[in-house]
């Protein structure tokens, strides 16, 4: 009988384990993202940036119902890299228009009232053949829901950080954030908090699985690198930390995300050494965790400016999300968005968004994202910063030669600048330089555009001589002329 028993015990502890083993297989693990998608205008043809008006100064065709599709089907595509194609399952997005033109007459209770409005049509056909003044009349976030189901992905509740209105019933910021959530959100504790010369933050509370998230969607004053700018950036942060400080008064393991666009670094301080920053003196990290820190530290970058990597689209988290309680950071799984699709293979830089011919690139800034989980004690992280701000160096962009690019014969066909395939393309080409170290191919001259390096230090010696030249260019335009854009001194070779 004491045999017996001991087997039975056993095979107890056997049953045990594999129950614990498939428990720690079985929790699902979610996936949050914020995204800049670089000014997603609605095709309502009015705007107060002059690049996302329907036609130029001269009349020409510009930012078109063609390029709102474009724009939202681009935007799509890179979300859809989250969850096998069903997209994020939280999403936080930045740089939507403010809709100036709500006529008042067209409302949706929610996101499936105006989802069910628009249930036979597409989001196509909606700015093609069906366009009319209602389907004009509604926000960019509901343009994107619509291609979003039609892709297939979640079937979202939205929402939207909207801004005051002016005395003419105008909104008093041009962009907006929004807040896509696949998980019911909980209306009556989700608020907007007003900056000054900013977006306000959206905060959304979330019920995930039974467990309160609260979202904050930041779009701070930009200008990083300006001191100026940084003390409207210390007003925001300052409304951002007397929330938190409620939050956590009421509530010490509260879960937060703090995401968005801070147009800050996260080392703000010791890139720019300004002597009060509004991420690192103001908003603090004594409660939180900037999840930059979780990340390899010579690849830490979601934008570039003026040759270097920058680190303004953030994912911020309370210390709640480390512990065993509630909801939990899944250590090690915040990415950047590099998907390569959207990313120049020369550098990795983003393509950002262009209104040439029907629309191309994708945003100006990469999407970041993080995992989370329900907490089982299985994995806990007390501290996630692998490192200190001050270990952080400068991180150039850095190039090499293209690894997908068009050929001399290719380039020959036809007007190059009448075709949309060729946009924002590298070639491999001839030529010549003029004086004034522009480029001459086939007999027709265009501009050169060299980020990285002056043309002159490479080709002044042979400017104006006739003498011919290969060269990797990327065919762009910029302010109407067609040009190329030659990313670094190896891209260029001086025949004999």
């Amino acid at each position: 009988m004491k045999h017996l028993f001991l087997i039975f015990i056993f095979l107890i502890s056997i049953s045990s384990c594999r129950a614990k083993e498939e428990n720690q297989t079985e929790t699902e693990e979610y996936t949050l993202v914020t995204y800049n998608v670089e000014n997603l205008f609605d095709a309502d043809g009015k705007s107060v940036f002059d690049d996302y008006k329907t036609t130029d100064r001269d009349g020409n065709d510009q930012y078109t119902n063609e390029d709102v599709l474009t724009k939202i089907q681009n935007a799509i595509q890179v979300l859809m890299e989250y969850n096998e194609g069903k997209g994020p399952d939280i999403l936080v997005l930045v740089e939507l228009e403010s809709d100036f033109t709500i006529n008042g007459e067209v409302t949706y209770a929610d996101a499936g009232d105006f989802l069910g409005r628009f249930s036979f049509t597409t989001l196509e056909k909606m700015l093609g053949e069906d366009f009319d003044e209602i389907i004009a009349d509604l926000p960019s976030e509901w343009l994107l829901l619509k291609g979003m189901v039609d892709a297939g992905m979640w079937n979202y509740q939205i929402e939207v950080g909207e801004s005051a209105k002016d005395e003419y019933g105008h909104p008093s910021s041009v962009q907006k954030t929004a807040v896509f959530s696949r998980f019911p959100i909980l209306k009556e504790k989700t608020q907007v908090h007003p900056l000054v010369r900013a977006r306000p933050i959206l905060e959304t509370w979330i019920d995930v699985d039974g467990n309160e998230l609260v979202v904050f969607a930041n779009h701070w004053k930009s200008g990083a690198s300006s001191w100026e700018m940084e003390q409207v950036r210390i007003q925001n942060a300052e409304v951002l930390r007397a929330r938190l400080d409620e939050l956590i008064t009421a509530d010490p393991i509260s879960d937060f995300v703090l995401a968005g666009d801070f147009n800050s670094d996260y080392n703000q301080k010791e890139r720019y050494e300004f002597d009060k920053t509004a991420l690192d003196d103001v908003l603090g990290t004594e409660d939180t965790q900037n999840l930059w820190f979780n990340y390899p530290i010579n690849d830490r970058g979601s934008d570039t400016y003026r040759g270097y990597w920058g680190t303004l689209m953030q994912l911020i988290i309370s210390n709640s999300l480390t512990d065993d309680s509630g909801l939990s950071y899944v250590n090690g799984s915040f990415e950047r968005g590099d998907f390569g699709f959207n990313t120049f293979s020369s550098s990795g830089e983003p393509k950002r968004w262009s209104s040439t011919f029907n629309g191309s690139g994708y945003s100006d800034h990469l999407p970041v994202s993080m995992k989370f989980r329900k907490s089982d004690g299985l994995e806990v992280s007390t501290n996630l910063m692998s490192n200190s701000a001050e270990e952080w160096n400068p991180i150039p962009v850095t190039y090499s030669l293209p690894t997908d690019f068009l050929t001399a014969s290719e380039f020959a066909t036809g007007d190059p600048t009448t075709n949309p395939d060729f946009f924002n393309e590298y070639f491999y080409l001839s030529g010549s330089v003029t004086d004034n170290y522009d480029f001459v191919v086939n007999g027709r001259t265009y501009d050169v555009y060299a980020p990285s390096f002056r043309l002159n230090d490479i080709l002044n010696e042979v400017k104006g001589s006739g003498t011919q030249i290969k060269f990797y260019g990327r065919f762009s335009q910029f302010r109407g002329n067609w040009q190329f854009v030659v990313e670094d001194p190896s891209f260029i070779e001086i025949l004999e």
